[in-house]
């Protein structure tokens, strides 16, 4: 069963702000305070733009609201999420089920702690636009370094120094997630390798 009315129907922009209202309801009734609330409302406003109206409104603006509270940042938060549902008196399965699907809708990253607790990166946020900037940046260097001289570095190495810039040099992820963050900083090694890959006749530069 879908959990959204109709992905169909053109959400209008009279329906957005009727649930950004609601969630404002919903949200002031249980004193959530202003900065998460409005984060947590912009998160609802972009997922049912894209989506559809939910069936579940309540458990929609619960997700968002769980999904801006664990950043990384927030770290070590011990609220699991079921703890959270009952906080908020939802149904547990409701809110995982919408928080997996703002998740993997609006690409958020998802980080995981030494005990598995999720932590949730949006695609919009400073970490995003600074790792990109980095990778960007080093793949580049790396790159034309290995056509003037022949010296090829690994993507796994280049991995291993992007993360440790991100997270002991500029520090803008804890250094908790550096183990997680390695996966994601490797597909966007790919990605603009391959990019650059292109610019240079399909010469295969990292490994």
């Amino acid at each position: 069963m879908t959990h959204v009315e109709n992905t169909s129907v053109v959400v209008t922009p009279q329906i957005l702000v009727n649930i950004v209202r609601d969630g404002h309801e919903f949200f002031a009734e249980r004193r959530v305070e202003a900065r998460y609330e409005y984060m947590a409302l912009d998160l609802v406003r972009r997922y049912v733009a894209q989506e559809g109206v939910p069936r579940e409104s309540d458990s929609l603006f619960g997700a968002a609201l769980y999904v801006v509270s664990r950043h990384p940042w927030s770290h070590p938060n011990p609220m699991s999420q079921v703890e959270f549902a009952a906080r908020l008196n939802l149904s547990e399965p409701s809110l995982d089920w919408y928080t997996d699907s703002i998740v993997e809708r609006l690409g958020f990253i998802t980080l995981h702690d030494k005990s598995q607790q999720k932590f949730f990166v949006d695609p919009n946020d400073t970490i995003v636009s600074v790792m990109n900037a980095i990778v960007r940046a080093s793949v580049g260097e790396e790159i034309v370094k290995s056509v003037v001289t022949g010296t090829v570095i690994s993507a796994n190495q280049l991995a291993e120094f992007i993360v440790d810039r991100l997270c002991n040099v500029v520090k803008i992820v804890p250094p908790v997630f550096e183990s997680d963050l390695i996966s994601t900083v490797l597909r966007r090694i790919d990605e603009e390798s391959s990019r650059i890959l292109k610019e240079l006749g399909g010469r295969q530069i990292l490994r």
